[in-house]
């Protein structure tokens, strides 16, 4: 009786011998392999080989894009520049001098009171950066002389100052107070007038310390009327007199900042400083420093041209190549030029695809505003010139043109930074790629097949964790809210308590809130939780599947093999000895498809179906020719596909023979190692009933089995000389020097360790 082979299932084979080694050279030779394990091994090779050509190409895309991201983005004069100017600002803007006069005990940090502020404006600020005189060092007799013109307008020392400052602010909308009764209760026993009741709208407060970020980008609602401008030639003291003895600062002002604009020729960087002071309806006055710097001159050399040259052209290349992708993919030839939509839905739209154009609409973006920044820098520079010739000359439009200066740096600072935004997320999308190329050779591909195979583990775990971790995010804003700022919202909580979980914890802070035991007992017990047993279960979730996928990928061939393989195939096509595996694929896939087609349209009545349902059951068969059974040999291949050589077919029936001979998963079941057990009992002459009757409890008997009866000679003259467990010992040993194929070692292992258990537990006879 004949019956599939266990390994090779297209093969039929005697029931002795469905187990036995095959040689993958005599299997192509008298049987050929299915056509879906052939297309299955074409397809392998192509993604090796698109996997080998893709990766260099996007190691290259990103070089190109960080070497543009560095030419544009002049980091270290910019941050230089910065750094030079706050450090000014905070160790040397001074007041609250003692009786000498020599030295500042504060600095603008310390302004907690308008009062403050106008002593920091007029000691401080005004001696930094609006002095009137030279400086000259401590005990000397040089006397006091005023600063020229052109002293004047330069700012340590490297730096000019374009236009005089100017200090604006914003003003509260004020609203009905929410406990009016309450409220003119105290404002009655207070003697306060009934307009001074009146609330101010919170939709701009801070209740914990606003990041740089916030005080720059937040939208700055300027009060035009209030606004003032200090020119150097100004006598600060007076002004700033003016401004306190008509209450520029009142209950109404929440936001008011100080801007400065000067410009470095020698980096050719306009940098916008605003110092930001922004008052809480608590009473509190938060403090920050902001910078806008702006390269004026983007292509002071060709290099920053050269690679944006190269960065672009090779998105464009990728989207040549996904546009022709597309078309190929639409109107196939193997269609004879018809439109196959619903395959083309099918087989196209795939996450690594969207990838690719995400990539490419992102980069095209940024292409987009980069131009327009350019576009606003050369106008930006057009103000620039002009405001420096007019307060140069102490003309009257000098003010206005400052303004729009402010407003043009402003607006243009806004776009650079946002264009800077994209193009520190586009790696992202460059990383995305990558895996991508991964994906496509399977000892790179472990990654991203691990996270995919555990995709749905992950979500469902995600949602435990989740839960989990929000509940505790909502225990802490409890505990600790009110005096601890990383816990002030739902939003920072989040974040701080995730930093806790990777270990950057303020356990200080939490304690002087609740006590050492509450916060000991909620700090202990999220650890616990979150750390030891949740991020475990997380971790072992991965590590199981990719143990699975490792296993199953170490069979394929190295990186190094297939750039080998892509070498020596592409010389082999160039030189006329080879067909590529496209093509081979291609045409043999072309022949099935009209294969199929002739067999649907004989089947079915042609004149009856209207040309869009046989087209439709044409599509319905280039779908399924892929995983059709038809037996493929070299005779066929070499009809079907032009321009192939002997060589090469043989070469590739063999090969996908033995690709999938290492890949496909193949265990043996209990049962036919029993069943193979007893076929060699019957093929040596040895009765089950004998072995049954010499059967003992002890473990020692089994070792080395007493025989009698029917028991053949050979086999108790070889077990006299040895145990069955040195038998199966030195199996193994000979096993591992064997010149067998991977598969049939692995099965002959499988064998013998089955073989083991039973000599522990039960006969085989007992088991079946």
């Amino acid at each position: 009786m004949s019956v599939p082979h266990k390994i090779f299932y297209w093969v039929e084979t005697t029931v002795e011998h469905e187990y036995g080694a095959l040689k993958p050279e005599k299997v192509a030779t008298s049987h050929g392999v299915p056509a879906k394990e052939l297309f299955k091994y074409w397809q392998k090779e192509i993604d090796c080989d698109k996997a080998v050509q893709t990766l260099p190409r996007t190691l290259t895309l990103i070089i190109f894009f960080a070497l543009m991201l560095l030419s544009h983005e002049v980091l270290g004069p910019a941050q230089s520049i910065e750094k030079a100017i706050r450090f000014d600002i905070e160790e040397n803007a001074n007041f609250a001098f003692n009786g000498v006069g020599t030295f500042g005990n504060k600095n603008y940090q310390d302004v907690n009171n308008f009062a403050d502020f106008y002593s920091w404006l007029r000691l401080g600020f005004s001696a930094v950066y609006l002095p009137q005189t030279k400086a000259v060092s401590e005990g000397s007799t040089l006397p006091s002389v005023s600063l020229d013109k052109y002293t004047k307008g330069s700012y340590l020392e490297y730096n000019r100052k374009v236009g005089p400052a100017k200090l604006s602010q914003e003003k509260a909308q004020a609203k009905p107070c929410d406990n009016q009764p309450l409220v003119q209760i105290v404002s009655d026993t207070g003697n306060i007038t009934t307009s001074a009741t009146d609330c101010h709208s919170l939709d701009n407060e801070y209740y914990i310390p606003p990041t740089e970020f916030d005080a720059n980008f937040k939208t700055f609602n300027e009060d035009i009327s209030s606004t003032v401008w200090l020119h150097p030639d100004q006598d600060m003291s007076s002004v700033i007199q003016s401004l306190e003895a008509s209450d520029w600062l009142n209950s109404e002002t929440q936001h008011w900042k100080l801007t400065l604009v000067t410009y470095n020729p020698d980096y050719d960087i306009l940098v916008v400083t605003g110092i930001h002071f922004q008052l809480s309806r608590s009473g509190r006055i938060w403090k920050n420093i902001t910078f806008m710097s702006l390269k004026m001159q983007p292509y002071a050399n060709l290099w920053s041209l050269c690679w944006e040259i190269l960065f672009f052209g090779s998105i464009m290349t990728i989207f040549v190549e996904e546009l022709w992708e597309v078309s190929s993919s639409l109107c196939a030839a193997s269609s004879r030029g018809r439109c196959r939509c619903f395959y083309f839905l099918r087989s196209y739209f795939t996450v690594w695809n969207l990838v690719d154009w995400t990539s490419i609409a992102i980069a095209f973006t940024l292409l987009g505003m980069w131009i327009m920044s350019l576009f606003a820098r050369s106008d930006l520079q057009d103000v620039l010139g002009q405001n420096i010739v007019e307060c140069g000359s102490g003309g009257s439009n000098c003010e206005s043109l400052t303004g729009d200066l402010l407003a043009s740096a402003v607006s243009t600072g806004t776009l650079v930074g946002r264009t800077s935004l994209v193009s520190s997320f586009y790696p992202f999308c460059i990383l995305l790629r990558l895996f991508k190329a991964f994906s496509l050779q399977p000892r790179l591909a472990v990654v991203t097949r691990t996270l995919w195979a555990s995709f749905a583990d992950l979500m469902h775990f995600g949602i435990i964790f989740i839960s989990v971790f929000v509940t505790f995010v909502f225990m802490a804003m409890g505990f600790f809210g009110r005096t601890v700022e990383g816990y002030g919202n739902f939003q920072i909580a989040f974040v701080t308590l995730f930093r806790s979980l990777m270990g950057d914890s303020d356990f200080d802070s939490m304690e002087d809130q609740v006590g050492r035991v509450i916060a000991g007992i909620f700090h202990i017990t999220f650890m616990l939780t979150m750390l030891l047993i949740l991020l475990n279960m997380l971790i072992a979730i991965i590590m199981d599947v990719y143990a699975e996928t490792k296993r199953n990928a170490q069979f394929s061939d190295t990186v190094w093999h297939d750039v080998w393989d892509f070498l020596t195939r592409l010389y082999q096509k160039r030189t006329g000895h080879r067909v590529s595996i496209r093509q081979a694929k291609k045409a043999y896939l072309a022949s099935l498809e009209d294969q199929a087609a002739e067999a649907e349209i004989e089947a079915n009545n042609p004149k009856s179906m209207s040309p869009v349902t046989l087209e439709s059951r044409r599509t319905i068969n280039i779908h399924n020719v892929e995983e059709s059974d038809v037996m493929v040999t070299a005779e066929i291949l070499l009809q079907k596909v032009p321009k192939m050589t002997l060589e090469q077919a043989e070469g590739t029936i063999v090969e996908s023979i033995k690709w999938f001979e290492l890949t496909t998963p193949m265990e043996v079941r209990q049962e036919d190692v029993l069943l193979g057990i007893r076929q060699l009992q019957q093929v040596h002459g040895i009765s089950p009933a004998a072995v049954l009757s010499s059967r003992t409890p002890s473990k020692q008997d089994l070792t080395k089995p007493k025989v009698q009866g029917e028991v053949d000679e050979k086999l108790q003259a070889l077990a006299e000389q040895a145990s069955v467990r040195d038998l199966l010992s030195a199996a193994m040993v000979r096993l591992d020097s064997s010149t067998e194929s991977q598969r049939s070692k692995k099965l002959v292992a499988q064998m013998i360790s089955s073989l083991q258990m039973i000599m522990e537990d039960e006969l085989v006879d007992m088991r079946l």
